[in-house]
């Protein structure tokens, strides 16, 4: 892939490499081995982490570009017992060593965080949070509208806006299979994008449409198939960013000492279930998923959880 900032984050700073060179290197070898820059990245820290912990034997020091290469390589093919462990991404990592370590890899649902610390930016901390598919910020980037607002607040409009954001991001542009970048990055407004899609396939789908029901089908939907595979597994708990954000503060910068509110990130997230018309546990109600046209969703899932009326 390109040089991307989140890659170079990623494999830069975040695991202690200042060389754009070398990033580059790493950034190339992940493109050729089909991995996740930002999995990899996050993932390299942590075993960085966990070795300086002791929590891992023979491991990787910070910013050794050497041993990260040979890593990368290791992770790829599953080979040697460190490559094996890291190929399943931070979360199985932590599981597996223990000493603590679930409170600092960073990640939601199994998915590694991207490139935004929200020690400060409880919004973006709920973006990630309930992100579809884990901690990506693909759906609902809120970073910089929070930071030009009320950077450190906790309110019912940046919960508004997580969720007009996903309907907009993940709910309309991947249904239709369109790019977001001309709407994000030059202003081309949303009302063309039906008309686009009318041009291109004859299909006729109203704006409002697209953005209230069929956004949040696909939410629901897509909510449904988590529970299902957690069945009474699941909880709210899947919907709560890493732990390290609530429990270890910023050590250094303007915004030293901050960190993120458990009590006021539970009232956000009891916010935006009931803005989505889900119950306390994060899961859509019954008549939620009737509304949206998923009865029969809702017949299948109460076959494993008991659903909410």
């Amino acid at each position: 892939s390109e040089l991307d900032y989140e890659n170079v984050g990623m494999l830069g700073s975040n695991i202690g490499l200042g060389h754009l060179g070398k990033v580059s290197v790493l950034n190339r070898m992940a493109d050729e081995y089909g991995i996740d820059t930002i999995s990899l990245g996050n993932t390299l820290a942590f075993a960085m982490e966990a070795t300086e912990k002791k929590l891992i034997k023979d491991g990787i020091e910070w910013g050794d570009f050497e041993r990260a290469k040979a890593l990368i390589q290791e992770i790829a093919y599953r080979k040697g017992d460190l490559g094996n462990l890291l190929a399943e991404g931070v979360m199985r990592v932590s599981q597996k060593i223990g000493g603590g370590s679930e409170n600092w890899a960073m990640h939601v649902k199994g998915l590694e965080v991207s490139a935004y610390d929200c020690h400060t930016v409880p919004g973006m901390a709920l973006a990630y949070a309930t992100s579809s598919i884990g901690a990506h910020h693909k759906e609902a980037w809120v970073i910089s509208w929070e930071v030009k607002t009320d950077r450190s607040g906790y309110t019912e409009a940046k919960v508004d806006k997580v969720i007009e954001f996903q309907r907009i991001r993940g709910g309309m542009f991947e249904s239709i299979v369109s790019c977001r970048l001309p709407w994000i990055e030059l202003g081309f407004e949303l009302e063309w994008y039906p008309k686009l899609l009318k041009a291109a396939s004859g299909v006729e789908i109203p704006l409002e449409e697209m953005l209230y029901t069929i956004a949040d089908r696909i939410y629901a939907l897509i909510r449904a198939f988590w529970v299902r595979e957690y069945g009474q597994g699941w909880s709210r708990m899947m919907d709560y960013p890493p732990k390290r954000w609530f429990t270890e503060p910023l050590t250094k910068g303007p915004y030293k000492g901050a960190m993120l509110d458990r009590n006021k990130f539970d009232m956000l997230l009891d916010m935006y279930y009931a803005k989505r018309g889900w119950d306390s546990r994060g899961i859509p109600t019954k008549s939620t998923f009737e509304k949206l046209g998923l009865k029969d969703v809702a017949e299948q899932l109460s076959r494993s959880v008991t659903l909410t009326p």
